[in-house]
């Protein structure tokens, strides 16, 4: 209704003569604006016409005081009801989260995504982090008898202080943690030579330097290691629910909590895969050799073994992708963390697998295009969110 009907039944109201649907209509009157400006404007304008027909409708006499009373404060409450009502629906409106459709568009040159580069934030054991992209290479930082340095090749390495003996140092053993971001990756030397590649979204924890009859770290991610050979000492991989015992070797650990399993790769060597920090529990432990690969679960009590696909497995590592009859959520979840994307899937969940190779040193398009190469998915893009859609 226009502003000439909405007074007319504004008079009716305040009259009391508006049946309920022209109540309705009147209380429903601030939807009819577009701006909350103008609407808080007419809301003025509403009030003050309210009060000056109250003011002109009432005519106080002397032999009616009693009916004037009543009906001076029945219209006020009227008039309070319906400036209630309207600045309650006000509040509403402009208050009110209006949800826009995202505009999600083919990925081209204007908003390709890059991938993921060396980069990483490392806590020290007072608390303070250093962010090892911004760092300068060199000296870090010292801790006790070790020195912490950054390499050209973001490699970050522990070694023993070139000191004057005569001073003394303590070398007490701290913890330290290496964290990478979605889109990042970087390498550790640890102080035992051995040498940790860290994937993105990923977090590691280890002492300044190995003592007693463990060299003992904590992994929530995935990592490749490169442990130095020590018969005496092992070195102790905690992920999950499970630990990873070696004495010498190479092996992959991919233990994502997006991950249906903590997966164990050897490529090298032999390890123990233990379950629930149980180490004398028969039962839960399992020895892998090379080319083979354990799947565990916090909701099992078994581990699985089967034989692994080694290159797949370390690709990450290696600077490529490969899939091999790999499912396109698997894919995805790589690709959200590499590139640093967050997935949204729109209507069926595609069920499609994939087989190939590409490099992990491309934009995002660049992979996308490929997969979508197959017929069986097509790919949308708004900012830093990518669109799946199943195609038919």
């Amino acid at each position: 209704m226009d502003k000439k009907d909405f007074q007319k039944l504004l008079d009716k109201y305040i009259a009391g003569e508006a049946s309920m649907e022209e109540e309705q209509r009147l209380l429903n009157f601030y939807g009819s604006f577009q701006k909350q400006s103008e609407l808080e404007q007419e809301i003025d304008h509403i009030g003050d016409n309210i009060f000056e027909r109250i003011r002109e409708t009432i005519h106080p006499v002397e032999e009616d005081q009693y009916s004037y009373r009543f009906y001076y404060l029945k219209s006020i409450s009227i008039a309070a009801m319906i400036l209630l009502a309207i600045t309650t629906g006000i509040y509403f409106y402009s208050n009110r989260e209006i949800v826009k459709p995202e505009n999600f568009v083919e990925i081209d040159v204007r908003n390709d995504i890059a991938p993921g580069y060396n980069k990483a934030i490392l806590t020290l054991a007072d608390g303070s982090k250093i962010s090892l992209d911004d760092a300068a290479n060199g000296l870090l930082a010292s801790q006790g008898n070790i020195a912490i340095t950054k390499t050209e090749n973001g490699q970050i390495v522990y070694e023993k202080n070139n000191v004057d003996r005569s001073k003394f140092i303590s070398n007490r053993s701290v913890i330290n943690t290496i964290q990478t971001p979605k889109g990042g990756k970087y390498q550790v030397r640890l102080p035992d030579g051995s040498k940790v590649w860290l994937n993105s979204a990923s977090t590691l924890s280890y002492p300044t330097t190995f003592a007693g009859n463990e060299r003992k770290v904590q992994l929530k991610g995935e990592a490749y290691f490169e442990i130095s050979a020590n018969k005496n000492i092992p070195f102790r991989v905690q992920s999950g629910n499970q630990i990873v015992e070696v004495l010498g070797t190479h092996f992959n650990i991919n233990s994502y909590d997006d991950e249906d399993y903590v997966k164990t790769t050897l490529l090298e060597g032999s390890v123990k895969v233990i379950l629930n920090s149980k180490p004398n529990v028969i039962s839960n432990t399992r020895l892998l050799k090379p080319g083979e690969q354990s799947l565990t679960k916090s909701s099992r009590s078994d581990i699985r073994i089967e034989n692994a696909d080694t290159e797949k497995a370390i690709a990450w590592k290696n600077g490529y992708f490969k899939f091999r009859n790999t499912p396109i959520r698997e894919i995805m979840r790589e690709i959200e963390r590499w590139y640093d994307v967050e997935l949204v899937y729109e209507g069926k969940m595609p069920t499609d697998e994939f087989t190939g190779f590409i490099s992990n040193d491309v934009k995002i398009s660049a992979v996308l295009k490929i997969m979508e190469a197959s017929g069986g998915v097509k790919f949308t893009v708004k900012g830093k969110k990518l669109k799946v859609k199943s195609m038919p």
